[in-house]
């Protein structure tokens, strides 16, 4: 694990991210599965997202939630 990177303590937990996609913002939700050469990789039910870190505004942990995947 990287100590330097600032959402490695989100990894394998279901979140939350916010980020810029050219003009737009959006929000990935999905799990955490890796982090890797300045980008993070979130799965979720429609599919799996790898964005750029620098795009991304935060990471928060979705609390309470029933999901079976």
């Amino acid at each position: 694990m990287n100590e330097d990177n600032l959402f490695s303590e989100f990894l394998g937990q279901e979140v939350k991210a916010p980020y810029k996609d050219g003009n737009q913002f959006k929000i990935a939700r999905g799990v955490l599965e890796d982090i890797s050469n300045g980008f993070v990789k979130i799965k979720g039910k429609l599919g799996t997202i790898i964005i750029n870190q620098k795009n991304i505004e935060k990471v928060t942990v979705v609390k309470g939630t029933n999901q079976a995947n």
